[in-house]
C-alpha cells in the first residue's frame, strides 16, 4: 500500500525513494505539477470537493496533468458531491453521479484516468464500472470504513482499477483499508504535520510489507 501526500516538500523529498511513498495533487496546490510527474513516484490527483470545488481551478491542474508525464499517474478524482455538517462529512452517491457525468468527458478529453468517488449510498450495481480508471473512497467516517466500501473495493481490483481510500489519519483506520485491499490512501495531517505522521506511517507500512514478504517465503 502506498501514502500519498499533498505539498509536505521538504519532508517528502527526504524520503522520495522510499517504495510506500507517493504523491498527491489538488487543484489549489502550488506544488510543480511538472516536477511532481517527473520524479518518478506514484501519483494521483484529487479535486478538493470538500473545500468546494473551483471548477476553473480544477480545469488548470487538469491541463496541468495533461502537458506532464504520465506514466506514474494513478487516477485523477472527478468532482463529488460532499459537504462537511454539525454531525461530520456527509456524501451523497446521487449527486456524485451527476457530477461524474457532466465533468468525466473533461478528463477523457485531455486522455487523463478517470476515478469516481465512492459516497454514501453507493452500491455495485449503480458504479459505472465501465467508465472507470479508478475508484476513490470518500463518504462519512461509517461508511468509508463499511462492508459495502469493502465490497466496492475488492469488486475494483477483480476489475484491474486502481483503489484509493481519503481520510486516513490513524493507525486504526490504515488496518481497516489494508484489510480491504486498496492500493494508495491520503489523509491531512501528512500535510499538515509531515515530520510527526510521515515517518512512522513508512515505518507501518514497511514493517508490514516485510512481514508479508516474511510469509510468502515460507510458503511450500
Amino acid at each position: 500500500m502506498i501514502l500519498l501526500v499533498s505539498g509536505a516538500t521538504t519532508t517528502v523529498a527526504r524520503y522520495r525513494n522510499h517504495p510506500a511513498l507517493g504523491r498527491l495533487v489538488q487543484p489549489r496546490s502550488y506544488n510543480s505539477i511538472a516536477a511532481i510527474a517527473a520524479a518518478g513516484q506514484p501519483w494521483g490527483a484529487d479535486n478538493d470537493a470538500l473545500a468546494g470545488v473551483n471548477p476553473d481551478a480544477y480545469l488548470r491542474m487538469l491541463d496541468a496533468i495533461a502537458r506532464a508525464p504520465r506514466d506514474h499517474l494513478k487516477f485523477v478524482a472527478a468532482p463529488d458531491a460532499v459537504q462537511r455538517t454539525p454531525d461530520g462529512i456527509v456524501g451523497s452517491w446521487e449527486g456524485t453521479l451527476w457530477l461524474w457525468r457532466c465533468w468525466r468527458p473533461a478528463l477523457l478529453a485531455r486522455g487523463l484516468p478517470p476515478a469516481i468517488v465512492l459516497q454514501d449510498g453507493a452500491t455495485p450495481d449503480t458504479v459505472p464500472w465501465d467508465e472507470l480508471a479508478a475508484v476513490f473512497v470518500g463518504a462519512s467516517t461509517r461508511w468509508k470504513l463499511s462492508r459495502t466500501a469493502e465490497l466496492l473495493v475488492k469488486m475494483a481490483r477483480a476489475r484491474g482499477l486502481w483503489t484509493h481510500v481519503g481520510r486516513v489519519n490513524t493507525f486504526g483506520r490504515l488496518s481497516r483499508v489494508e484489510a480491504m485491499g486498496a492500493h494508495s490512501f491520503d489523509g491531512s495531517q501528512f500535510s499538515r504535520f509531515p515530520e510527526k505522521y510521515i515517518p512512522p506511517f513508512l515505518a507501518r507500512l514497511e514493517y508490514q510489507q516485510q512481514s508479508i514478504s516474511e510469509v510468502l517465503r515460507a510458503l511450500p
